[in-house]
């Protein structure tokens, strides 16, 4: 009975000694398949004690590594973006103790893999753990840690989080990798989507047959995602809050994960996840057109001031050079200005004493220069009767200071506007607060009684309602005053966010979001949500009396200045010589 007793020990002793090179070789030729299929060039190991295993473990793998404990407190302020290269696998060593995860472990993690939750991470153990493999894969799921593996012993395990955590027991490597390809079926799994009213990115309306569409060319790139990958779009009502409070409670929402996507750009003072960034929104303000100028002024616009100059001394050039030419006829200088205005005029019909080769000169001279200066400023005068004149346009932020709109912005956007300091001070304080349907329906009418502010994907798109406009109602300054980034809102960990930049980034690059934009904008105007605006007002008479009421100013200015030269002379031809 002692010698089978002896034999029993001694057999179990050999075996553990020979199972153990095995287990520990099993372990090794894992992570090396690991690190060539990801290609990895770091391998981060968290928990690993001295222990003779986890050193075989180490001595044997060739990847650059780091070696952190989860008691340790400098170990929670790393991040692998930033302090490390992101091209790692995280390798973590099982405790044997308690249903659930290491709590230093969970809370390390997240923090670790700020932003770079979509890495892989082994979970190592050499027998069979406490907890349940369901309790881990539920914590990986909450934390958007999809791309697990848990080694116990010889046996490898991972799960598919979609429509729900089901384990999964893998033979190999390869089954693990090929698990790649199976998760991007979601299998009905909702996207939770805020329903929001923000067009033309996200908004919603009643089609002909009276079913509520939800529509915009962001919520369309989600809806194409979901269709992509075999998911449902689950739309979340917006918070019935006041407009200020409702960016702070989207916010809650997103980072306490009852939101997955918001179609709404990633805003830099809101503390939020978002997908890889596209491209950068400027932000612009827009002012409404310059205002017509009286029609009483058009006589004088024709030509620049420079112009007008050049005119007058072609009048003075001619009438001096036939006063100097016709001293011998004495020739009153009277009568040579007479003359040179008929030149310009072209409507010389005076007979014109005609002294030499000089006199034929400056003539000629006279005739051809009237003769162009009078069909342009007629042509010049004519075009400006068909279209129209406007004041100075606001070209420039410093313009709109002396604009007489005041600048009109929801409650949280006013707040951000306050905050720019490198707008003029008058402006700044030149704006106004409304409530977001107001504000929604005066900037989309393009009511030209305020100064608005957009980022350029919704101002461009208001726009172009000017399209068929004689003349615009609004105008863009091009000087932007803020910008954000062109990526989706999104809750923190989301588990497919890279999935969704990926997705949203082969949107961009083969032109299809271009496509979506003008779909969205002919949807728009289809629903009659926007309008292409047309020119309604009476057609301006081109001769009226607010147009001659110079042309009077002037007639009457002439008559009084020859009634005073006919007195002047009459008085002076009494008098005694």
């Amino acid at each position: 009975m002692v010698m089978k007793m002896f034999s029993f020990l001694l057999g179990s002793v050999l075996l553990g000694l020979v199972g153990a090179p095995d287990l520990e070789s099993v372990q090794v030729q894992v992570l090396q398949d690991l690190n060539k299929a990801l290609q990895t060039e770091l391998n981060v190991f968290i928990d690993f004690e001295c222990s003779e295993c986890s050193s075989e473990i180490l001595r044997k793998l060739d990847t650059p590594r780091v070696l952190l404990s989860s008691n340790s407190s400098q170990a929670r302020d790393l991040r692998l973006r930033g302090n490390f290269t992101e091209r790692a696998l995280i390798i973590v060593s099982v405790k044997e103790s308690g249903p659930e995860l290491n709590q230093l472990v969970a809370i390390l993690l997240p923090r670790l893999l700020h932003e770079l939750h979509e890495l892989h991470i082994v979970f190592l153990g050499n027998e069979e753990p406490g907890f349940a493999q369901q309790n881990l894969y539920a914590y990986c799921f909450k934390e958007g840690f999809v791309n697990v593996i848990l080694l116990r012993g010889k046996r490898l395990h991972s799960y598919l989080p979609y429509p729900r955590i089901q384990p999964m027991s893998l033979s190999n490597v390869s089954e693990y990798l090929n698990r790649a390809r199976i998760i991007r079926n979601f299998q009905g799994y909702p996207v939770r989507t805020l329903r929001s009213t923000l067009a033309p990115r996200d908004f919603e309306y009643f089609n002909d047959q009276g079913d509520l569409v939800r529509a915009g060319y962001l919520f369309t790139a989600v809806k194409e995602l979901a269709y992509r990958y075999n998911a449902t779009i689950e739309s979340v009502p917006i918070p019935d809050l006041p407009e200020y409070e409702v960016y702070t409670a989207v916010s809650d929402m997103l980072r306490t994960k009852r939101l997955d996507i918001v179609c709404y750009f990633k805003d830099f003072n809101l503390n939020v996840a978002y997908t890889a960034p596209l491209s950068i929104i400027d932000e612009y303000f827009m002012a409404p057109h310059a205002r017509p100028i009286s029609s009483y002024l058009y006589y004088s616009k024709p030509f620049a001031w420079t112009l007008w100059v050049v005119v007058i001394s072609t009048v003075l050039y001619g009438t001096l050079m036939l006063h100097l030419t016709a001293r011998r006829a004495r020739i009153e200088i009277g009568t040579c200005l007479l003359y040179s205005l008929s030149h310009i005029l072209y409507n010389c019909h005076q007979r014109i004493r005609v002294a030499g080769w000089r006199d034929m000169a400056i003539h000629a001279i006279l005739t051809i220069g009237g003769f162009i200066l009078t069909n342009v400023y007629l042509a010049t005068l004519s075009s400006i009767l068909t279209s129209g004149l406007y004041d100075e346009e606001y070209n420039t932020l410093e313009d709109l200071v002396r604009a007489p709109y005041p600048s009109l912005h929801d409650d949280y956007y006013k707040s951000q506007m306050q905050k720019k300091t490198f707008l003029p001070e008058r402006f700044r304080m030149n704006s106004m607060t409304l409530n977001a349907t107001l504000l929604n329906a005066y900037r989309d009418g393009l009511n030209q009684s305020y100064i608005y502010m957009l980022y350029e994907d919704r101002l461009e798109l208001i726009l172009m309602q000017q399209y068929l406009l004689k003349t615009p109602r609004f105008n863009m300054i091009r000087q932007g005053v803020g910008y954000t980034l062109e990526s989706y809102c999104v809750s923190t960990s989301l588990p497919y966010l890279e999935l969704t930049s990926e997705f949203m980034r082969r949107l961009q690059e083969h032109g299809i979001t271009i496509k979506i934009k003008a779909d969205t904008f002919r949807e728009l105007i289809q629903q009659g949500i926007y309008t292409l605006m047309r020119d309604d007002e009476p057609p301006a008479k081109a001769f009226d009396l607010d147009y001659y009421l110079f042309a009077f100013v002037l007639w009457a200015a002439g008559l009084g200045l020859s009634l005073l030269v006919f007195f002047v002379e009459f008085v002076s031809s009494c008098l005694p010589r």
